[in-house]
């Protein structure tokens, strides 16, 4: 009998230890989840609106579009909230105050949009004094170039805005952030008309320009084991498309080609 009692604190014991380490488990999961950029709203909750925080916007600085009458205005979100006084403080404040650096030199007389938290874009006709918005959704724009030729230049010339977006939560974790796919978007300088170009579940990693065959190569990575991450666990991908007719980038290197490497890389220890 005392022999049963003591195995069964040793059972019970050991169970309880494997029901501590699953929830410091679970618990240290979720503290480990990205929880910067947009959070998204749960619609099925009748408390949703109740429990938004009041948001201002905040707009980067401005650059003019080359060869246009545009000037583009980059836009994101700070959250307030309330505090004992009444009033309204800055939720990391430093943050979104910092988060618009400007602009920066790129390559192929491009210029790179360099911010920390970038939800839209506003396109301003200086001389109709009109105004339009790049997107009409969530999102984060994670990279956006455009032409800025000066007067010295005399090199090939293209016409054209290259982005990459956070549009969807594609680890389904709630929220819209670095972690998630990016859809790269090719589009004229007016930013009404918006081709994608790459293939979902992916990330783009660089892009270059072949200026004998008018088109864009895009290093981009998948998500090809599948676990919804973007690291170097997962496999890469060159794609082309045309710059005057732009379509879901294909693939220049075939399966044949890959199939050759990995026998290659197989007699490698």
């Amino acid at each position: 009998m005392r022999g049963k009692l003591i195995l069964g604190i040793i059972v019970g014991g050991v169970v309880g230890a494997l029901l501590v380490l699953i929830f410091l488990v679970f618990v240290d999961g979720k503290s480990n989840r990205n929880t910067t950029g947009i959070q998204l709203v749960n619609t099925d909750s009748t408390k949703a609106e109740d429990n938004k925080k009041q948001q201002i916007l905040v707009y980067g600085d401005y650059v003019s579009l080359d060869s246009t009458d545009y000037l583009l205005v980059p836009l994101g979100m700070k959250t307030l909230d309330n505090v004992m006084d009444g009033g309204l403080r800055s939720k990391s404040s430093d943050e979104y105050e910092t988060s618009f650096s400007g602009w920066r030199s790129y390559k192929y007389n491009f210029y790179a949009l360099e911010f920390g938290n970038c939800n839209n874009i506003i396109f301003y006709n200086k001389k109709l004094e009109e105004t339009h918005l790049l997107l009409n959704k969530p999102a984060i724009i994670s990279q956006f170039y455009f032409p800025y030729y000066d007067k010295e230049y005399d090199g090939d010339k293209y016409w054209f805005i290259l982005m990459a977006i956070h549009e969807y939560d594609s680890n389904l974790d709630g929220y819209i952030n670095a972690d998630d796919a990016e859809k790269v978007y090719l589009t004229d300088l007016s930013g009404k008309v918006m081709t994608p170009v790459t293939p979902d579940n992916t990330q783009l990693v660089d892009w270059f320009i072949d200026a004998p065959t008018n088109t864009v190569l895009m290093k981009v990575r998948m998500d090809s084991n599948k676990d919804h991450k973007f690291d170097f666990n997962d496999e890469m991908e060159i794609l082309k498309t045309s710059i005057s007719d732009p379509t879901i980038g294909k693939a220049i290197i075939g399966s044949e080609i890959k199939n050759e490497i990995k026998k290659i890389l197989k007699k490698i220890k």
